[in-house]
C-alpha cells in the first residue's frame, strides 16, 4: 500500500461527493472521485486505489454491479469496498455485502463512522498486502529450495553385467520428504534405497537432507545392510525423534555381476518383483520405521534376480495418489498397469499413468520410484 493511501469515492450526488472528498483529504488521504458506476469501474481498474467508497444507487451502473465486477476480476488486486446506502434501506446493506462489499455506511454519512471504517479497512488492506508480499517471497525461496533439493537426486550409475537402475521423485509441493539414492560400494555392489520422511514441505525436506547425509556417511562403514540401518536409525532418532519425525525406508544391496539382492525394510511398503509382466509384493521382514525406537534391529531378505526380472521400489504416494474424486490409485491399478505396459523400467509409464488418472487434482503426496532390473537373455 502507498505511504499516503489512495481512496476512490464514487457517488452521483456531487454535493455528497465533495463533502466526502473534503473530509478524507482533511485526514491526510489522497482522494479521486467518479460520478457514476461506469466511470468508477474504469477509474478503479486504471488507478488501483487502496480503498473504494461506493454508492449503491447510481445511473449507468449501480454500485452493486460495480462491486461484483471488481470482486470477480482475478486481475484486480484485493481492495476493500465500503458500500454507501440509504439509512432506512436495510435490504441495500444485505445486497451490498452479498455483492462482495466489505463494509457499509449509511446516509447521511457520519464523520466519525466514516473515519473509523476507512481506518479499519485500510488496516485490513495493509495486512493483506503484507501477507501477499511475504507469500511471494516464500514462493521465491521455495523455488530456490526446490533447485537445491534436486542436487540430492543422484545420477544413476551404469551397473554393467546387463543390470540397470532407474529412479525418479516427484514432490507434492515445491519440495518434499521422499528421497532415493544409489551408492556404489567397493566390492562392485551398489547400495540403493527409497525413503519417505513423515510430513511434507520444508521441515520434511530438511529432515530428508539430514537422513541422506547420514546414510551416505555410514554406507561404507558396515559389512551388512542390517547393521547400517540400525546405526542410521539410532542417529536419526537422536536427530529428529524429539520433533516427532520418523522415516520409512526400504534399502537394498545389489550385485550386478550375479543378480544377488539383499533387502531390508523399516516400515516401508515391500518392493514389487515383476516377472513376465506380473507384479507381486516381495516377502521380506518389515522392521520398525527409522527414528521410532533407538535400539531397533533389522533383518534382511534375499533374492536372486534373474534375467528379465525387475524389482520396483516405491513410496506410498504411488498407491495413495488421489484423483478429483479423492479415490486412491491403489495397488490393484499398479498391477493392472504393469500387466499391460512396456518395460522394464515399468516405473516410467506407471508414473505417466498415475498423472493422467489424477487429472486436474493436485499431487497429494510425494511420489518416488526406483527400479533395478536385469536384461532378458537370448
Amino acid at each position: 500500500m502507498r505511504s499516503t493511501p489512495l481512496i476512490l469515492a464514487v457517488d452521483d450526488n456531487l454535493a455528497s461527493l465533495e463533502i466526502l472528498k473534503a473530509r478524507l483529504e482533511a485526514n491526510g488521504y489522497a482522494v479521486i472521485t467518479a460520478s457514476d458506476g461506469k466511470a468508477g469501474l474504469s477509474m478503479a481498474k486504471e488507478r488501483r486505489p487502496d480503498l473504494i467508497l461506493l454508492d449503491i444507487m447510481m445511473p449507468k451502473m449501480d454500485g452493486l454491479e460495480v462491486c461484483r465486477r471488481l470482486k470477480n476480476d482475478a486481475a484486480f488486486p484485493f481492495t476493500p469496498i465500503i458500500m454507501v446506502t440509504a439509512k432506512a434501506d436495510a435490504k441495500d446493506i444485505i445486497a451490498g455485502l452479498e455483492a462482495g462489499g466489505d463494509e457499509y455506511l449509511t446516509k447521511p454519512v457520519d464523520h466519525g463512522a466514516l473515519m473509523a471504517r476507512v481506518a479499519s479497512m485500510l488496516r485490513i488492506k495493509a495486512l493483506h498486502d503484507t501477507v501477499q508480499e511475504q507469500a511471494a517471497q516464500l514462493r521465491a525461496q521455495l523455488k530456490t529450495a526446490s533447485k537445491i533439493q534436486s542436487l540430492f537426486w543422484p545420477s544413476m550409475p551404469a551397473l554393467g553385467d546387463d543390470s540397470h537402475v532407474w529412479a525418479l521423485s516427484q514432490p507434492a509441493g515445491y519440495i518434499g520428504g521422499d528421497l532415493y539414492d544409489v551408492i556404489p560400494l567397493a566390492d562392485g555392489s551398489v547400495l540403493a534405497y527409497v525413503a519417505d520422511v513423515s510430513g511434507k514441505g520444508v521441515p520434511a525436506a530438511l529432515i530428508m537432507a539430514a537422513l541422506s547425509t547420514q546414510i551416505r556417511a555410514e554406507a561404507h562403514r558396515h559389512e551388512t545392510i542390517e547393521d547400517l540401518l540400525a546405526v542410521v536409525n539410532r542417529n536419526f532418532h537422536m536427530l529428529a525423534a524429539e520433533e516427532g519425525f520418523f522415516a520409512t525406508i526400504v534399502l537394498a544391496r545389489f550385485w550386478p555381476v550375479d543378480g544377488r539382492l539383499q533387502i531390508v525394510s523399516a516400515g516401508h511398503p515391500p518392493p514389487l518383483l515383476v516377472v513376465d509382466r506380473v507384479g507381486r509384493a516381495m516377502s521380506i521382514p518389515r522392521g520398525v520405521a527409522v527414528g521410532v525406537r533407538p535400539g531397533s534391529c533389522y533383518q534382511s531378505g534375499t533374492k536372486q534376480l534373474r534375467s528379465g526380472e525387475s524389482v520396483l521400489f516405491y513410496s506410498d504416494g504411488i498407491v495413495e495418489a488421489e484423483n478429483e474424486n479423492q479415490e486412491h490409485f491403489g495397488m490393484a491399478q499398479v498391477l493392472d498397469h504393469i500387466a499391460c505396459a512396456n518395460g522394464p523400467p515399468w516405473g516410467i509409464e506407471l508414473l505417466h499413468s498415475i498423472n493422467r488418472w489424477r487429472g486436474a487434482s493436485s499431487i497429494n503426496d510425494d511420489v518416488t520410484l526406483m527400479e533395478i532390473w536385469r536384461d532378458e537373455q537370448g
